[in-house]
């Protein structure tokens, strides 16, 4: 009966990851921060990383998708209003001068 349940508890636990094809320079890098930050936990490292990933970036890049869809409309109604022609008023003086000047 205890065999079963400890047999049951290490079906459970992960005891290894791996990821190939690193760059050495990002690994050694990614080994020093978990060393440093993480007491040489990698895998709170990379939880660490994968979160600021998602909150500095949500779902891909959505905030800059945003910011560039504002800018562009930004950039929209600036054009129309420089593309809308000034409209001119003609006075005339009192000595027969022609004045033009904005509406």
């Amino acid at each position: 009966m205890i065999n079963d349940e400890v047999k049951q508890i290490r079906e459970r636990i992960v005891t290894g990851f791996s990821i190939n094809r690193i760059p050495s320079k990002e690994k050694d890098w990614f080994i020093q921060f978990a060393k440093e930050e993480f007491c040489d936990d990698r895998g709170f490292a990379l939880k660490h990383l994968i979160d600021f990933y998602n909150g500095l970036i949500p779902s891909g890049i959505e905030h800059v998708e945003g910011t560039v869809l504002a800018l562009e409309e930004r950039v929209k109604v600036l054009e129309e209003a420089n593309a809308k022609p000034i409209e001119k008023k003609v006075r005339k003086s009192l000595d027969g001068r022609t004045r033009i000047g904005e509406k």
